[in-house]
C-alpha cells in the first residue's frame, strides 16, 4: 500500500483575476494554507455576518507561486520536484 502526500501550490493571479480586480484570498505558512473567505467581507448594509471568515487546511507540502521576490517563493519546477504517484 502506497502512502499519499499531498500538495499545494498557490499560483499568481491571471490577467483576467486582474483584470476583473481580483483578490488573493489565500496565505501559506509552512505546511498550513489559510483561505480568505472574501465574499463575508464588508457587507454595505453594516450588518454582521457570523459565518468563519478565515478557513485552515494542512498539507503535506505547500508552495507559494505568487511572488518571486518572496523568501518563500517556490517556482512550478520546484513544487514538481517531488515524487508523485
Amino acid at each position: 500500500m502506497a502512502n499519499v502526500k499531498v500538495a499545494v501550490r498557490v499560483r499568481p493571479l491571471s490577467a483576467r483575476e486582474r483584470a476583473d480586480e481580483g483578490r488573493l484570498a489565500v496565505q501559506v505558512e509552512d505546511k498550513l494554507v489559510r483561505v480568505k473567505h472574501v465574499k463575508l467581507d464588508g457587507r454595505g448594509d453594516g450588518a454582521v455576518d457570523s459565518r468563519e471568515k478565515l478557513l485552515e487546511f494542512c498539507f503535506d507540502y505547500c508552495y507559494w507561486s505568487v511572488d518571486p521576490a518572496e523568501p518563500h517563493y517556490a517556482s512550478q519546477e520546484e513544487s514538481r520536484k517531488r515524487d508523485l504517484l
